[in-house]
């Protein structure tokens, strides 16, 4: 079943500037890419010339924690662990590497090489136990790692299927299930099992998604597509459907459910931040940020926003009120 898209109109009084917190200055070239620690206390970013960079954010000043210099490399994808203290660099070159670095000390150190992809990689993802990390990019075959004493470096599972170079992946909730998406226009699920992986369903898109996350009880999924529609899936019908669909002003990059399972945060093309209300589909808030979004991240809360720029500048602003 297909619902119309819906073109939601202007809600009189509910846009506002969002508040600049700090200018982050260091990277000198243009910003990659962008992910915020789960405690909300680190950010770490990369740019075209190799550094990443963590910064400390969680201080009245936030400013430059420390730096993450591997010699020849760039990086596309970053993510922290879900207790903060590992991250994951993955490589924006034909190395196919991902690194994992121990940040809880203000000295980051390498605990392990993940191997075996062919090119950038351009989304990665934790388990929610912090166990496993896929990772997907331009040879479009999602892999798992499982790092566990005695670890070599290869992943434990391939999943094949997508034609094109993978775009964005996330885990459900539960860690049993797995959605990606690439730019052939298609998302797919899996089922995570540590004997046999496999294939559950593929969703159509007609243009590329470029963001995806499972809702808090994992049963619906929402897609960001270069159409400008942000669809809600629904995960318990055999194949899924969409269960609402409606226009979205930001030309999302990225799109992130909040832990209360009520609110949508779009952003990303433009200078909009959104809310949505699940439910309705109504926009509840907005906000305004100085310029567009080129590489942009959100704490998980949705209330503070990176956005890395071409000179290498980072902004962190205030797009939401305290959430309850």
């Amino acid at each position: 079943m297909h619902f119309p898209t819906q073109t939601l109109p202007p809600v009189p009084g509910y846009s506002q500037e969002a508040r600049l917190i700090a200018t982050l200055q260091g990277h000198h070239s243009p910003i990659t890419t962008l992910a915020f620690s789960p405690d909300r206390c680190l950010l770490a970013s990369g740019d075209r010339d190799g550094p990443v960079r963590i910064w400390a954010i969680a201080s009245r000043r936030p400013g430059e924690r420390a730096v993450i210099r591997t010699p020849g490399e760039c990086f596309q994808a970053l993510v922290f662990s879900p207790n903060s203290r590992t991250l994951a660099l993955g490589s924006g070159s034909e190395s196919g590497t991902i690194w994992l670095f121990d940040v809880s000390d203000k000295t980051p150190k390498e605990i392990a090489l993940l191997r075996g992809a062919k090119g950038s990689l351009n989304a990665l993802a934790f388990s929610p136990d912090g166990k496993t990390i896929a990772g997907g990019g331009d040879d479009a075959t999602l892999r798992l790692w499982e790092p566990v004493p005695g670890f070599r470096g290869e992943p434990r599972t391939l999943l094949l299927g997508h034609a094109r170079p993978i775009r964005a992946v996330a885990f459900a909730p539960d860690g049993r299930s797995l959605a990606s998406a690439a730019a052939d226009t298609t998302v797919r699920l899996w089922t995570i099992h540590r004997i046999r992986s496999s294939e559950r369903a593929i969703l159509p898109h007609p243009g590329e998604v470029t963001s995806l996350m499972f809702s808090t009880d994992g049963n619906s999924l929402v897609t960001a597509c270069r159409d400008s529609v942000l669809r809600i899936w629904d995960l318990t019908t055999i194949p899924p459907r969409i269960r609402t669909e409606w226009k979205d002003p930001t030309g999302a990059h990225l799109v992130l459910w909040t832990s209360d399972g009520q609110t949508l945060v779009s952003a990303g093309g433009n200078r909009r931040v959104v809310n949505w209300d699940c439910r309705t589909g109504q926009i509840i808030a907005e906000w305004q940020l100085p310029q567009a979004v080129a590489v942009v991240a959100l704490t998980h809360d949705g209330r503070y926003l990176a956005r890395g720029d071409a000179d290498g500048s980072i902004e962190l602003l205030r797009v939401a009120e305290k959430r309850t």
